[in-house]
């Protein structure tokens, strides 16, 4: 069975509340996907564009921490400022970070 970041085309395993709050629009940027296993009533977003300038746009929106200072990934977290002053092609290496953290396989060509 392949990684939950290839079955969705979402390389950092985004959940659907992140998506939206990052200004991702359901039916349009993504669709609803598998939920969290271990009976979490999280859902991981299915993206339905280029999931690499998804979840980069849903990264510069939100950053990451979430609003009380939590990390949403629990094996990365890049102050703000630090991120927002990264070129694309950088942005791009931070994404193929998380992909292979997550587990991916199936898209590593993206990330060429």
């Amino acid at each position: 069975m392949s990684a939950r970041t290839d079955r969705h085309r979402n390389p950092a395993a985004i959940t659907t509340d992140v998506a939206a709050q990052g200004g991702l629009v359901l039916g349009t940027d993504y669709e609803l996907g598998d939920f969290f296993p271990g009976g979490s009533s999280l859902r991981t977003a299915k993206l339905l564009g280029d999931p690499i300038a998804l979840t980069i746009r849903v990264i510069d929106k939100i950053g990451y921490y979430t609003k009380t200072g939590a990390r949403r990934w629990d094996y990365c977290a890049i102050p703000k400022f630090v991120w927002d002053a990264l070129d694309f092609s950088v942005k791009k290496k931070v994404i193929a970070f998380h992909y292979d953290r997550e587990g991916g396989t199936e898209m590593k060509g993206l990330f060429a």
